[in-house]
């Protein structure tokens, strides 16, 4: 059986959308920074790995030795360049920002009896860009500040993978209510960086019911050996659960004895 995504890579990739998504959003302010929003996507953000934060020079050692693209222009080359570095945080988030939910609660999805439980998540996110001058990185950078104050952006849904061909979607927040962006002192003379640090936080969903790897060896206590207590799921069962949408609320219901399920429309 194959193993889902793990948590952190699904954070990781739709932070990556949401960069992608600021681009779009970005209006350029000079010829540069205009090439750099019509430029393929892949040679225009690029992610780093997570020992990379804080490090602007090696991030952006590492994205050149990774181009195989044959330009001319030597240091300059695909300038200018957004990177981005991700890695979680080992606090969690405060219980005023996330009240915890480590108990397994009974919900339906998709007319499946399963239980959910959610481990609140930090990550930490880093984008750097570079630039041939200050103006282009800091138009950028700006522009992206301005860009998570809309509140419409600075939550996005995060798609978990939870196996079993399901995804469960989660709201993650960039919490900070003013960014600014910060300038990296560099030896190159032709080379402009500036980082942006937040702080990401949200849940990460865990999901028994659906058929996955560890369904029966979560949760039930351990044997004298110390191994998981193999226990099926069969006793398992929803006989109400609540979903709240911009649509309204739904409740559906199952019947202890027939097993039917039906789905009822809240006025509240």
């Amino acid at each position: 059986m194959t193993l889902p995504k793990d948590s952190l890579k699904c954070i990781q990739d739709a932070w990556y959308k949401l960069l992608v998504d600021f681009r779009a959003w970005y209006m350029p302010e000079t010829i540069q920074t205009d090439e750099w929003k019509k430029r393929d996507i892949r040679i225009a953000i690029k992610s780093c790995p997570s020992r990379m934060m804080d490090d602007s020079e090696a991030m952006l050692l590492e994205y050149r030795k990774s181009q195989n693209a044959d330009v001319t222009g030597g240091a300059t080359a695909f300038m200018p360049i957004m990177l981005t570095a991700t890695a979680l945080v080992d606090q969690p988030p405060d219980t005023m920002q996330l009240i915890p939910m480590p108990y397994f609660v009974p919900v339906v999805i998709e007319d499946e009896q399963v239980q959910i439980r959610l481990i609140a998540k930090t990550v930490r996110a880093q984008i750097a860009f570079y630039a041939t001058n200050a103006h282009d990185a800091r138009s950028v950078c700006d522009q992206f500040c301005a860009y998570v104050m809309d509140e419409s952006k600075r939550r996005f849904a995060v798609p978990f993978d939870m196996g079993s061909n399901h995804i469960q979607n989660s709201t993650f927040t960039i919490v900070e209510n003013q960014l600014f962006p910060a300038p990296v002192p560099s030896e190159a003379i032709n080379l402009s960086i500036f980082t942006i640090d937040v702080q990401l936080i949200g849940y990460a969903p865990q999901i028994i019911g659906l058929g996955g790897q560890h369904d029966t060896t979560t949760g039930n206590g351990y044997n004298p050996d110390g191994s998981a207590v193999d226990k099926p799921l069969n006793d398992l069962v929803v006989v109400q659960a609540d979903q709240f949408s911009e649509d309204g609320h739904t409740r559906v219901l199952a019947d202890r004895d027939t097993g039917d399920i039906t789905v009822e429309q809240i006025d509240d």
